[in-house]
This record gives C-alpha cells, sequence and structure tokens, in this order.
C-alpha cells in the first residue's frame, strides 16, 4: 500500500466519543504521538490539529474499535440510521485495516524506528563527540611547533593530521557504542491513559 493512499482521519472529538475519553485526553496523547512519533494529521488554518489518522492512533494506543459495532447513542435511538452509514463504517473500517496491517509491516520489517531512543541515542552520539573535539586545545603546543618550524604549510599539515586523528576517535566511539546496542528494543508501554 502506498504512503499516498488515503487514510481515515478522525477527530480528536470522535476519537474520544468512541474511545471514551475526555478530549483533553485525547488531545494530550495526540500531541504526544505527534511528537514522538510523526502520526499523521491535518491541520487548520491556525495550525491547530483537527484531525488524526485513526489506523496511527489505534497502532500506537493498541486499541481497535469496529465503527460498525458502535453502541447505539441515546439521540439516535429511534432514528433512522443514515443511507450510507453502515457501508462508511464497512469502507472505513478496510482502510483501518489496511493501514494497520501496513504500519505492523514496516514495523516488522525494520523501518520504522522508536522516536524516543533515536533521540537518546543522538544525544549520548553528540556529547560523545563534543568529548572527543574538547581535547583540540591539548593539541595547541604541537601546533604551535608546527607553526613555528614551517610556517602556514607546517599548521596545515598539523591540522590535516590532527583531523585525521579526530575523526578516528570518533568513528571508533562510534562502533563501539554500536557494538554495546541491542540488536532490537524492547515493546514500548503505553504510559498515557
Amino acid at each position: 500500500m502506498s504512503d499516498d493512499a488515503p487514510k481515515v482521519m478522525w477527530s480528536i472529538g470522535k476519537i474520544a466519543e468512541r474511545d471514551g475519553i475526555s478530549k483533553q485526553a485525547v488531545s494530550k496523547i495526540v500531541k504526544k504521538l505527534v511528537a514522538e512519533h510523526d502520526i499523521p494529521v491535518d491541520r487548520d488554518g491556525r495550525g491547530r490539529i483537527s484531525a488524526v489518522s485513526l489506523a496511527h492512533w489505534d497502532h500506537h494506543r493498541g486499541q481497535f474499535t469496529n465503527p460498525a459495532k458502535q453502541p447505539v447513542r441515546e439521540s439516535t435511538k429511534g432514528k433512522p440510521p443514515a443511507a450510507d452509514s453502515f457501508e462508511e463504517a464497512r469502507r472505513q473500517n478496510e482502510w483501518l485495516r489496511l493501514e494497520r496491517s501496513r504500519i505492523e509491516h514496516q514495523e516488522m520489517a525494520g523501518k520504522l524506528v522508536r522516536r524516543d531512543q533515536l533521540d537518546a541515542s543522538i544525544e549520548m552520539i553528540g556529547r560523545e563527540i563534543q568529548t572527543i573535539v574538547a581535547r583540540l586545545p591539548n593539541s595547541a603546543d604541537d601546533l604551535a611547533l608546527a607553526v613555528s618550524k614551517e610556517g602556514a604549510h607546517g599548521l596545515r599539515s598539523a591540522l590535516r593530521d590532527l583531523a585525521f586523528k579526530i575523526n578516528g576517535q570518533v568513528a571508533d566511539r562510534l562502533a563501539e557504542i554500536a557494538g554495546g546496542a541491542p540488536k532490537t528494543e524492547p515493546v514500548m508501554e503505553d504510559d498515557a491513559a
């Protein structure tokens, strides 16, 4: 299934009603999912989230409810259902099922990464590189000696050697970090209520 396939997009209010939780709780969870997992959303003219991909919501929340099996609300009792309500529910259900299976397939194929783990890794790598670069002033005497002996040419040569040494240290440290990393990540627990 391609990424440009239609997605079932629901409003925060509709999700809140379906799942039996407050709009504020849904809004809070959606903001977290957008920040951590970049789930598809539609925004209004002022940049506020107006609709959320239902498949992504359900995938990350670990919930799935067939819209055709929703309980009848008090306000709709006694009224005939809209002519296309069951067919629309089935159509959305099929798109939802396809979208969820696509997400699960990407997850199994290793094409999805956990945003929290990626952010932590990037931060750790940045600190390691900063630590190596921070040792650069320790080479001041060697660089000064190169300038005094051979001038600008000597400095260029010493800087080239120093850059090669730093690049090697960074590569060695990153390989060491990668070697100690687990091959798979544990399943992420849903901590939002």
